[in-house]
């Protein structure tokens, strides 16, 4: 399997573990429980909903975008991006330990996505160096 197509699955990998994360925070709604944060207004603040998109929609764009492109500033993109996205979810893991009651369905989930996104990060660099 060349480094291009482990990009490509490792980022769907990646994206699909995000979804899960969401759906399982969800759950709990199926069972009458309030998924509410304490406080809240009944608006979603417009940054949260961008910041979401961004997270949901910029690896499907690499997903396309690793499909056609293979230029240098590409790879060098992807690979810094794939590493941010690796540092942002260590920061959301650390966040959930951080919690009053702690969810270990999403700690394992986001621990499984963690190392997706390591094993994104070694193979973008790979790719990159080619």
């Amino acid at each position: 399997m060349t480094n291009r197509l482990k990009v490509i699955v490792l980022w769907v990998l990646f994206l699909f573990g995000m979804v899960f994360h969401s759906l399982l925070a969800l759950m709990p709604l199926f069972f009458g429980a309030s998924v509410a944060m304490p406080d809240v207004t009944g608006t979603v603040p417009a940054s949260m909903m961008w910041m979401a998109l961004a997270f949901y929609l910029l690896p499907m764009i690499f997903i396309a975008a690793t499909l056609f492109l293979k230029s240098s500033w590409y790879k060098i993109t992807n690979f810094v991006l794939s590493v941010l996205f690796s540092l942002m979810n260590v920061f959301h893991l650390f966040e959930h330990f951080s919690q009053t009651t702690i969810d270990f369905v999403q700690i394992t989930l986001l621990i499984f996505v963690l190392l997706v996104s390591i094993l994104l990060n070694i193979a973008a660099f790979k790719w990159m160096k080619e």
